[in-house]
């Protein structure tokens, strides 16, 4: 397999948003706790934590994109969609013994690191981590046949931030709202996904979904000026995007796609805004600026 097709396989231009994913949540996570009760252990073992936190969502993450193939190998072919499989690129039963390999591993990375740091608790590390999986693999089952599974994607979101506070910090109300805002969004990008191929979107209620982040995380930010200026600014760019490629006489539902998916880093950028965590939520920005350069090189869909 050659690594551009490993590469398109995963999805990789999206990796930036799940690193972004693991920064806000575990940044947010201690924000919400004392100095005293989120530092634990070494310096190097906050510094392993970390690196196998990215390493293990990050395989996770290409997994579920690389099963997504496997799964739709079929309807691929049956529709026309121009991915590795159908091209002949990769075989399908390369792309599967993939998938289930970095599946496995990405678990077995996350569990065991947590059971390290934590092992009193280790069974949340290891319960937080099968679910996540376990919800990869069901979106991806049962997409193309459930209309609603695009929360199921949603809840893939979430989960790596609930992991990702697992294991980093710990699990607060602050967190679970904003794990909750991105689940919304990405389910909205997911039911948008869904008409990709037809170059449409029917069920216009479903981009109301990307919106509802702001106002739930309001709940949190309303005190901080800077948040509101976060908040107006990702709204703006959110309503050009749609103004862009869907109210014109050239739909470009694909790309309005990559544009949501592009602006991850500034949801997970907004949530660090709510707890005024300024700097952080700037760092998220300048992610959201390489996006669209990966995305040219590997397709985000």
């Amino acid at each position: 397999m050659r690594l551009h097709t490993w590469l398109t396989l995963g999805r990789a231009s999206n990796l930036p948003s799940v690193w972004s994913n693991v920064f806000a949540a575990a940044l947010i996570a201690q924000a919400s706790l004392s100095h005293e009760e989120w530092i634990a252990g070494s310096v190097s073992l906050q510094i392993i934590l970390w690196a196998g936190c990215l390493v293990s969502l990050s395989l996770m993450y290409l997994a579920g994109m690389f099963l997504n193939d496997a799964f739709d190998a079929n309807w691929d072919r049956h529709n026309n969609n121009a991915r590795p499989i159908t091209q002949g690129k990769v075989s399908a039963a390369a792309v599967w013994l993939n998938g289930l390999g970095m599946l496995v591993l990405g678990m077995g990375l996350a569990g065991s690191l947590y059971q390290r740091a934590v092992p009193e608790q280790a069974i949340y590390g290891w319960v937080a981590v099968g679910l996540l999986a376990t919800l990869i693999l069901l979106y991806n089952r049962v997409h193309k046949q459930f209309r609603h599974s695009a929360v199921l994607m949603g809840g893939c979101r979430l989960g790596v931030y609930l992991v990702a506070a697992l294991m980093l910090a710990e699990i607060t109300p602050e967190l679970f709202l904003a794990a909750l805002a991105l689940c919304l969004y990405i389910s909205g990008i997911t039911y948008v996904a869904r008409e990709e191929h037809t170059n449409k979107v029917s069920q216009l209620w479903s981009v109301g979904l990307l919106f509802l982040p702001v106002i739930l995380v309001s709940f949190l930010g309303y005190p901080f000026p800077f948040f509101w200026l976060y908040a107006c600014s990702l709204s703006l760019y959110l309503l050009y995007s749609m103004q862009r490629c869907l109210f014109t006489p050239h739909k470009n539902v694909r790309g309005f796609i990559g544009g949501l998916l592009a602006a991850v880093p500034l949801l997970d950028g907004l949530m660090l805004a709510s707890m005024n965590l300024i700097l952080p939520s700037l760092l998220c920005v300048a992610v959201f600026f390489i996006m669209p350069g990966l995305q040219k090189w590997i397709q985000a869909t």
